[in-house]
């Protein structure tokens, strides 16, 4: 998941420089970071430094954050590392004081926020003031869903009025059976309705945020709806539907790719020879514990938000506690010391999932 190529930003100078913005896609999402201050433009470049001379303690502060609202979850996808099937990680709610201390002390630097990990965003009950509190600092928003619980107006209506720029939906079937065979627990027609919902709540606020993504993960048993999610989506009137791979962490069995990799191999994350993973031939360079921050649930801080059981944790922030003081701590440069050198054995680093990918992102098409 790139943010961007720093090589995307030559063609931006005089935009970056002279009117204080950038542009840039995540996830095959198109944003524009207005506004800008010096202090977020200066630490831009130094991130961009950090890629080439990867010091174990980065220049500045991220510029990305991915923040875990909630590691626990109403469905039970199969593929999925929620603390249902994570035993050393504890299920919690990210409480409001600790968000707010992550954004005091990184509001200047930040350009996108992610808000989620392995859970569902909307089970903590401020998340909508967590949105407000980072879009007050000028940070742009992205949150995920199944949209399998029951919003209320009042929270539709926090919702719209928070400022989220991007909300993603998880519709992984255009039927109830194809639907419901991975998202378990939950039902196509409570995903549809929350969209409509949220849409009728924009149109009447008078708004055009947050824009709505159906996200659709192609799978085996998926990809001949197709079609029918493509027009289901334009019906909806929602903003984007992209396209994703499947991830299928090592955990899950020798035979994960079997059982759910899809025939079609524009959607799939690997190259496969006599049914087994190919090695990715090119190198395989992850800068991540350099240009990112990720908060769980918990507090903990990683380096990056496949560590679902906090292997490597950095340390644990609290809400009297310092962000910085835990991502260029002793931890985190011992991490990435090692990390660059090719002596990492994190767990979650030897299973990446990312490292023998074919495409150069896991979103591999946006049909509108």
């Amino acid at each position: 998941m790139k943010i961007f190529h720093y090589r995307d930003i030559a063609p931006q100078i005089f935009n970056l420089l002279v009117r204080r913005r950038f542009r840039f896609q995540f996830e095959l999402i198109p944003y524009e970071a207005t506004g800008l201050s010096c202090r977020k433009i200066a630490n831009l470049f130094l991130a961009g430094l950090n890629q080439f001379v990867l010091p174990r303690r980065p220049l500045g502060r991220p510029v990305f954050a991915q923040v875990e609202p909630a590691n626990i979850c109403n469905l039970s996808c199969p593929l999925c590392l929620t603390t249902s099937v994570t035993p050393s990680r504890r299920a919690a709610v990210l409480p409001f004081e600790t968000f707010r201390t992550f954004i005091d002390e990184l509001g200047d630097y930040l350009l996108l926020i992610v808000l989620w990990n392995w859970g569902e965003p909307f089970l903590n009950p401020d998340l909508g003031r967590m949105i407000a509190y980072a879009r007050a600092r000028g940070i742009l928003t992205h949150c995920s869903t199944n949209a399998n619980m029951r919003l209320d107006d009042a929270r539709i209506r926090e919702l719209v009025a928070s400022g989220l720029d991007t909300l993603i939906v998880g519709v992984d079937g255009a039927s109830e059976t194809t639907y419901q065979k991975y998202r378990q627990g939950g039902t196509l027609a409570a995903a549809t309705d929350n969209i409509r919902r949220i849409l009728d709540a924009r149109r009447r606020l008078g708004a055009d945020r947050p824009r709505i993504n159906i996200r659709f993960v192609v799978m085996q048993h998926n990809e001949h709806e197709l079609p029918m999610v493509e027009a289901m989506a334009r019906e909806l009137g929602v903003d984007f539907l992209t396209l994703k791979t499947v991830d299928m962490p090592a955990v899950h069995g020798a035979d994960v790719d079997d059982r759910w990799a899809p025939g079609d191999s524009r959607y799939q994350r690997y190259e496969y020879e006599t049914g087994t993973r190919r090695r990715r031939a090119r190198a395989f360079r992850c800068v991540r514990p350099w240009k990112r921050v990720t908060l769980q649930a918990g507090g903990e801080i990683v380096a990056c938000e496949f560590d679902y059981r906090n292997d490597a944790a950095f340390g644990t922030l609290l809400p009297d506690g310092s962000v910085t003081a835990i991502w260029k701590g002793e931890a985190a440069a011992r991490f990435r010391g090692a990390f660059h050198h090719g002596d990492n054995e994190s767990p979650f680093c030897r299973a990446c999932t990312l490292r023998d990918r074919v495409a150069e992102d896991c979103t591999v098409a946006r049909v509108f």
